[in-house]
Protein backbone atom coordinates (compact mmCIF):
# COMPACT_ATOMS: atom_id res chain seq x y z
CA UNK A 1 0.00 0.00 0.00
CA UNK A 2 1.44 3.36 -0.95
CA UNK A 3 0.58 6.57 0.82
CA UNK A 4 0.74 8.79 -2.25
CA UNK A 5 3.34 10.88 -0.48
CA UNK A 6 6.95 11.33 -1.35
CA UNK A 7 9.18 13.76 0.53
CA UNK A 8 8.75 17.23 -0.91
CA UNK A 9 5.38 16.46 -2.52
CA UNK A 10 1.94 17.60 -1.48
CA UNK A 11 -0.38 15.08 0.21
CA UNK A 12 -3.38 13.80 -1.74
CA UNK A 13 -6.64 15.75 -1.46
CA UNK A 14 -8.25 13.45 1.11
CA UNK A 15 -5.17 13.42 3.35
CA UNK A 16 -4.32 16.01 5.99
CA UNK A 17 -1.51 18.46 5.30
CA UNK A 18 1.64 18.95 7.34
CA UNK A 19 0.20 21.80 9.46
CA UNK A 20 -2.87 19.73 10.32
CA UNK A 21 -0.67 16.78 11.28
CA UNK A 22 1.54 19.00 13.42
CA UNK A 23 -1.47 20.46 15.25
CA UNK A 24 -2.97 16.98 15.72
CA UNK A 25 0.37 15.68 17.03
CA UNK A 26 0.58 18.46 19.61
CA UNK A 27 -2.96 17.66 20.78
CA UNK A 28 -2.27 13.93 20.78
CA UNK A 29 0.99 14.29 22.69
CA UNK A 30 -0.77 16.35 25.36
CA UNK A 31 -3.14 13.43 25.87
CA UNK A 32 -0.62 10.61 25.39
CA UNK A 33 3.11 11.45 25.58
CA UNK A 34 3.90 7.84 24.62
CA UNK A 35 3.11 8.72 21.00
CA UNK A 36 6.72 9.92 20.75
CA UNK A 37 7.90 6.36 21.31
CA UNK A 38 5.62 4.76 18.70
CA UNK A 39 6.41 4.14 15.02
CA UNK A 40 5.01 6.78 12.66
CA UNK A 41 2.46 4.31 11.24
CA UNK A 42 1.00 3.71 14.70
CA UNK A 43 1.02 7.43 15.54
CA UNK A 44 -0.95 8.10 12.35
CA UNK A 45 -3.57 5.52 13.39
CA UNK A 46 -3.74 6.87 16.94
CA UNK A 47 -4.32 10.43 15.69
CA UNK A 48 -7.34 9.20 13.74
CA UNK A 49 -8.62 6.98 16.57
CA UNK A 50 -8.22 9.85 19.04
CA UNK A 51 -10.32 12.11 16.84
CA UNK A 52 -7.46 14.51 16.05
CA UNK A 53 -7.58 13.81 12.31
CA UNK A 54 -10.36 12.58 10.04
CA UNK A 55 -8.17 10.60 7.66
CA UNK A 56 -4.96 8.67 8.23
CA UNK A 57 -1.97 10.73 7.12
CA UNK A 58 1.03 9.30 5.26
CA UNK A 59 3.52 7.90 7.77
CA UNK A 60 6.53 9.68 6.21
CA UNK A 61 4.73 12.98 6.83
CA UNK A 62 3.96 11.95 10.41
CA UNK A 63 7.61 10.99 10.92
CA UNK A 64 8.69 14.38 9.56
CA UNK A 65 6.27 16.19 11.90
CA UNK A 66 7.48 14.13 14.88
CA UNK A 67 11.06 15.04 14.02
CA UNK A 68 10.11 18.70 13.80
CA UNK A 69 8.46 18.62 17.21
CA UNK A 70 11.47 16.89 18.75
CA UNK A 71 13.80 19.50 17.27
CA UNK A 72 11.52 22.26 18.55
CA UNK A 73 11.52 20.75 22.05
CA UNK A 74 15.30 20.39 22.02
CA UNK A 75 15.69 24.01 20.96
CA UNK A 76 13.40 25.19 23.76
CA UNK A 77 15.33 23.12 26.31
CA UNK A 78 18.62 24.55 25.07
CA UNK A 79 17.21 28.09 25.32
CA UNK A 80 16.10 27.43 28.90
CA UNK A 81 19.52 26.06 29.84
CA UNK A 82 21.24 29.03 28.22
CA UNK A 83 19.09 31.55 30.06
CA UNK A 84 19.60 29.74 33.38
CA UNK A 85 23.36 29.78 32.89
CA UNK A 86 23.36 33.47 31.97
CA UNK A 87 21.36 34.53 35.05
CA UNK A 88 22.83 32.88 38.16
CA UNK A 89 20.76 33.42 41.28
Amino acid sequence: MTSGYTPGSMPEKDQPGFDQILRALREGLNEDPRLKEMPAEEVARQLVLGGHLEGEPPSPLVAEALGGLEAEEQSLQNDELSSEGANPT
